[in-house]
């Protein structure tokens, strides 16, 4: 026995270390993602650390700290990401609290630690669901919510997603994207960079980079100024050109917001999240250091990367500014264009922040959304409709939930006088918009904005909507949201059956019919629109009917008097009584009446006898004037 113990002790601490080994992997499976930093210096920050200074996390959850980072690929570390505000204080139980409900699943045996057996079942869930009319003749007797649910449970442990998060996800795409989209997530987007075109050409870029043993190609034919960088074997972000400010470390899908914008020369920009410069120093390259370009921030310490990036990058156009985004209205004038790349809850880079997975649900993606409307309707009341070459704003975010981007846009179409635009003209790829989700409804346009996935474009998840203001003036009314679905509709439940309600006989009196033309009388509109077209149609018609009929009647009647006017007899004409001037002024008077014009022809027609009888009349007159004036003599 006392040989025994020994080797019994023995075999239980191998039996221990190799749990112990077993939870340590299991660990680093669902931990943070460990990125390579070689590539930027060891640093592992985005461009905001480009002037040396640390980038410092905050926790305000306020509006315009534009958490776009997103301009800066090479921040793959949670410290240096795009539009995550980082509460790690807040949100450190939650995530130690859906960790370790994973880990004491798979210990206490209710789970299967095998990732093998995991990742079978999510390919046979999402096949299943893909072709679930075939579901019976498989021999699975599944309700489809009872596989999906299975489903959202094995991805939740395999690729360490929140079961709420996954579960949106998987509703949100179909089955095949939604593991598709988890698995572009689990590897890290290519690093990007951004050439100035007021200091370098991108050919010229090329070659100077590839002396320094950077291998860069072109991103693709959309951009003219993106470089795609595969392998360095210096720091990127430590290069000479780098700090001569010839490029900029961008993440891709941040070229997008800035195409669609479109800036032109000479006109007034705000840029209204703008740290840390990497949108606001393309928009200046574009503007070719011409116009005025704010840019605005809300925190201090970011404030400091986008000044020292405007100064690399050689601009002189730029106004940087402090202070919330939603009170910028009463302190700027009026402006041509607004980029507005909201604050957003970065469900879009997954890859860059994998802190998101346990981080982020639907009340945050709800929360977010408030910020981003009071921002939205702010940035387009300060456009000014009017501008000979503006009035657009391009709103963006770095997240994929339908609550921060369609919703949102929903918005401020209902609230403000604009339209939604297209900009393919500019950047002619991205899935587009979604018109419905579930059981949501958008208006028509929203097939106008863009979506950018990981698993489809290989870039940063990314939406973009541009508006084109119309008018200045602000709706009284806000125009009714037809979105909500079914839930404004009242369900008369089971709850309300009562006994008394039961046993109730109700009687329901046939409706009388209504007199027609009663004042103030209404008869029920009805449901059918259809029918309602009818009806109006028919009024119409009876309105336009009697007018008709209305009109021919007066015709009718001036006919008929015009008639009996001319078949009554014309009396002779009386010679007249008295002399004089009286006799003239009657003459001419009876002269301008019709019947004494007509008589006065037919007398002036008459006979030659009647003429020559005048005429001899007329010479005897002569012949007395004569005789009178010899006697004078």
């Amino acid at each position: 026995m006392k040989k025994k113990m020994p080797k019994a002790k023995a075999k239980a601490g191998a039996q221990k270390k190799q749990k112990t080994e077993e939870a340590d992997e299991t660990k680093d499976w669902l931990g943070e993602k460990i990125d390579d930093e070689d590539l930027l210096g060891g640093s592992g920050a985005s461009d905001d650390d480009d002037i040396g200074g640390e980038r410092k996390e905050d926790d305000d959850d306020e509006d315009d700290d534009d958490d776009d980072d997103d301009e800066d690929a090479g921040g793959d570390g949670p410290g240096g990401v795009l539009a995550v505000r980082d509460d790690d204080a807040d949100e450190g139980p939650r995530r130690q609290h859906v960790g370790s409900k994973i880990l004491n699943k798979i210990n206490s045996g209710e789970q299967s630690a095998d990732l093998g057996q995991i990742k079978q079942r999510i390919n046979d869930a999402a096949h299943l669901l893909g072709n679930w009319r075939k579901a019976r003749q498989l021999g699975d007797k599944r309700t489809r919510e009872e596989v999906l649910t299975g489903l959202v449970s094995d991805c939740s442990t395999y690729y360490g997603y929140a079961e709420e998060l996954a579960e949106y996800f998987l509703r949100m795409f179909s089955a095949e994207q939604a593991i598709l989209f988890f698995e572009a997530n689990e590897k890290s987007r290519p690093l990007t960079i951004r050439t100035n075109s007021l200091k370098a050409r991108r050919q010229s870029l090329i070659q100077s980079l590839t002396a320094r043993k950077v291998q860069v190609d072109p991103i693709g034919a959309w951009t003219k100024v993106g470089l795609k960088v595969y392998e360095s074997a210096v720091p990127v972000g430590a290069t000479p050109e780098y700090l001569g400010g010839q490029y900029m470390i961008q993440s891709a899908s941040s070229f997008v917001p800035v195409m669609a914008l479109a800036p032109q020369q000479d006109e007034i920009i705000l840029d209204m999240c703008a740290a840390p410069g990497g949108k606001t120093t393309y928009i200046g390259q574009l503007m070719k250091n011409t116009g005025t370009l704010f840019a605005n921030d809300l925190r201090k310490e970011r404030c400091k990367a986008l000044v020292a990036n405007v100064h690399r990058m050689g601009l002189t156009n730029v106004i940087a500014t402090c202070t919330d985004g939603r009170k910028l209205g009463s302190i700027l004038p009026k402006l041509d264009r607004v980029l507005l790349d909201a604050p957003c809850s970065g469900s879009g880079i997954i890859a860059r922040d994998p802190s998101v997975k346990v981080k982020r649900g639907t009340k945050d993606f709800e929360e977010a959304s408030r910020i981003q409307k009071e921002l939205l309707t702010t940035a387009i009341d300060m456009v000014d409709a009017s501008s000979k070459t503006g009035g657009y704003i391009v709103y963006s975010t770095c997240s994929v939930s339908v609550e921060e981007n369609e919703a949102v846009v929903q918005f401020a179409l209902m609230s403000r006088s604009v339209e939604l635009v297209s900009f393919s003209s500019a950047v002619n790829f991205g899935v587009e918009g979604m018109t419905r989700y579930r059981e949501r409804r958008f208006h028509p346009s929203m097939n106008l904005c863009r979506r950018y996935y990981p698993h489809v474009h290989n870039m940063d998840g990314f939406f973009v909507a541009k508006f084109k203001k119309t008018s200045n003036t602000i709706p009284e009314r806000t125009k009714k949201d037809r979105t909500k679905g079914t839930d404004h509709i009242q369900v008369w439940g089971e709850e309300h059956w009562t006994p008394e309600m039961m046993e109730t006989v109700v009687d329901f009196k046939p409706l009388e019919k209504k007199e027609k033309g009663a004042a103030g009388e209404k008869g029920a509109k009805p449901q059918n629109k259809r029918d309602r077209k009818k009806i109006k149609r028919a009024a119409q018609l009876s309105v336009k009917a009697a007018t008709n009929s209305a009109v021919a009647r007066v015709l009718e009647a001036a006919a008929a008097a015009h008639d009996s006017k001319e078949d009554k007899p014309k009396a002779d004409p009386q010679p007249p009584k008295v002399a004089g001037k009286k006799k003239g002024l009657k003459r001419k008077a009876a002269a301008t009446t019709p019947d004494a014009a007509e008589a006065s022809e037919k007398q002036s027609k008459g006979s030659p006898a009647k003429k020559a009888g005048e005429g001899t009349a007329e010479s005897g007159e002569a012949a007395s004037r004569k005789n009178k004036k010899r006697k004078v003599a």
